[in-house]
């Protein structure tokens, strides 16, 4: 599962990052301009959205932008703006709940915890195969299937967004922390090995565009 960190203050953004990494995928933003980037290219489980970014009051901005593209994707609001009325507004302008400054970090991570629980199917199946979406699992036949981290890592970056067709460029900037290095046919192939580990092909290849989750 991935979820974006919207935090415009550096030491706070890395003890965010640094509690939820081991649960979820994590990538971090200052800016809407970095944050509006990372939700036109991922698929998010969840957003965790400071208010006040960069000394303004801008961050409830995103909340629009994020829902129309992602209508099942959690907000989080944690926001130094505090009492019923600033929680509310919060709630209206789409936020699914909100957490004032200061906080303790394990209640942060237990209602994130429950939003994304809320939100998210717990699995997808196709063909018999059966992705859980939360332990990131494949089982087919009652069987558990055992891919490689990398082509677990690809194979769950096209079950984030089951009706969107990834370019190799798009799977490779989710999936690979140095894809600049990478060869040309690299996701080709971890995609082949990723055929022939499970009983059906439920990868779909879309010509010219790139790949994607079929029959989802």
């Amino acid at each position: 599962m991935r979820v974006l960190i919207i935090e415009d203050d550096m030491k706070m953004r890395g003890m965010l990052k640094d509690a939820l990494e081991t649960v979820y995928r994590i990538d971090t933003a200052q800016t809407i301009g970095e944050a509006l980037e990372w939700i036109e290219s991922c698929s998010y489980g969840a957003v965790l959205l400071d208010r006040n970014l960069c000394g303004e009051d801008n961050g409830m901005e995103i909340i629009p932008k994020l829902k129309k593209r992602h209508p099942s994707c959690a907000v989080m609001i944690a926001s130094a703006y505090g009492g019923v009325e600033e929680r509310i507004a919060g709630l209206s302008a789409g936020a699914d709940d909100y957490l004032e400054k200061p906080y303790d970090l394990r209640e942060l991570r237990m209602r994130l915890d429950g939003l994304i629980r809320r939100f998210a199917p717990e699995t997808i199946t196709s063909g018999g195969v059966c992705l859980d979406l939360v332990n990131q699992t494949i089982t087919a036949e009652e069987k558990t299937i055992t891919l490689s981290k990398k082509e677990n890592d690809v194979l769950f970056f096209l079950a984030s967004r089951p009706d969107k067709v990834f370019s190799r460029d798009d799977i490779a900037n989710a999936v690979y922390s140095d894809p600049a290095s990478m060869t040309s046919n690299t996701i080709d192939v971890v995609i082949s090995h990723i055929r022939k580990k499970l009983p059906v092909d439920v990868i779909e290849t879309v010509k010219g565009r790139g790949y994607a989750l079929k029959n989802f």
